[in-house]
């Protein structure tokens, strides 16, 4: 196999770093194909993914308002980094949701270049849980254990509804008008040029292993700095092009969460063999803290699902133990709505919850919980 790389780069000391972090990736992806919590751990790598990428680029965003904001259940009024973290958050719910390759395509890099849409935008819905933007049915409230006291007469129509809106708007998003005025983009900055440069770089690497090829494509993307704004698309497509080559089947790799564990940071200095062991480190650090991470929440779910014994079928804890898992942080009006239930009714159930959830915010009101 003839590998495109600069002849200045030794493949003997590429080889090490890049086998121990391949079949780290790889131990990981599978252990995720069987795991009871691979659900919740993929959501919420989104969420941890999203706030790296802000904090990459030198801003700081609280996962905690990332996942109310995105719930649709503000505390504050967002700022312009947490509707950035929230881009990223609906853009790689896109590339998860959409075919492995589909990316990396022509039609799919354009579309994903001008169709986030940072002021209010409508989140995807996700598995295991409700969307975030459908709200309970006028008039119904569950007590503790889901008990039904007064249901609306349309419920079935308006589910139906809801999912026809929500696959219209992942389907066809509308884009955002670009400014041309020279305020906001650099006017001899040819967009167009540098991204088909940047293809071009990426159609070269079809004979390397999947992970030094998405080391040599990422490299290239910071390198060439296709977009003027939007930096933190490079991560994602490299995670994307990880994804149809088949070295992660069962999620997309969150390399910012990856770059912000390492302990390398890239400067002007660096070699290109030095940044592509980087790379290789990164990938194998990320990978064991998300084996780590999965061990946890797996503990978790076994200590929490004790707490759903003896219940009535109908009861929504299990739900709720489902919602615990999936989002990092959870509050009782987020609590409520998700599961349709009155907060009083969440509030017990939280409270039954509390031995193995942690409060995180210390206050009598307005707080928020998160697995232990």
């Amino acid at each position: 196999m003839g590998l495109d790389l600069p002849g200045s780069v030794s493949f003997e000391r590429l080889q090490a770093p890049f086998e121990s972090a391949s079949d780290g990736l790889a131990r990981f992806d599978e252990r995720l194909r069987s795991s009871p919590v691979a659900e919740a751990f993929v959501l919420r790598a989104h969420f941890h993914d999203a706030c790296a990428a802000l904090w990459r680029a030198g801003e700081f965003v609280q996962i905690e308002d990332l996942v109310l904001h995105d719930a649709g259940t503000d505390v504050r009024t967002p700022t312009h980094e947490l509707v950035r973290a929230h881009a990223v958050l609906l853009t790689r719910r896109r590339i998860a949701a959409r075919e492995p390759a589909w990316a990396l395509t022509t039609d799919g890099l354009a579309d994903l270049r001008g169709a986030w849409r940072p002021q209010g935008a409508v989140c995807e819905p996700t598995t295991g849980s409700r969307a975030m933007g459908e709200d309970a049915a006028d008039g119904e409230l569950d007590d503790e254990d889901g008990e039904t006291i007064r249901t609306g007469e349309f419920d079935e129509i308006d589910e139906l509804l809801a999912r026809t809106s929500r696959a219209i708007e992942r389907t066809e998003p509308a884009s955002l008008k670009r400014d041309d005025s020279g305020l906001v983009y650099d006017e001899d900055w040819d967009e167009e040029a540098r991204v088909a440069e940047w293809r071009d770089r990426l159609g070269r690497t079809q004979n390397l292993p999947p992970l030094m090829a998405a080391s040599v494509a990422l490299d290239a993307w910071e390198e060439i700095e296709p977009l003027q704004r939007s930096a933190w698309l490079g991560p994602l497509l490299a995670a994307a092009l990880l994804r149809s080559r088949g070295k992660t089947r069962h999620y997309l790799t969150a390399l910012h969460s990856g770059f912000r564990q390492a302990k390398y940071r890239r400067v002007g200095r660096d070699d290109f063999e030095s940044r592509l062991v980087a790379f290789a480190c990164a990938i194998e650090t990320m990978a064991k803290a998300d084996s780590k991470e999965l061990d946890r929440l797996t503990l978790a779910r076994e200590l929490l699902l004790r707490k759903c014994k003896d219940r009535r079928a109908n009861s929504r804890m299990p739900q709720l133990v489902d919602l615990c898992l999936a989002s990092p942080v959870v509050t009782v009006p987020f609590a409520a709505k998700e599961l349709r239930v009155s907060q009083q009714a969440a509030t017990t159930m939280i409270g039954e919850l509390s031995s193995n959830l942690r409060e995180l915010t210390g206050r009598g009101r307005y707080r928020a919980w998160a697995v232990i």
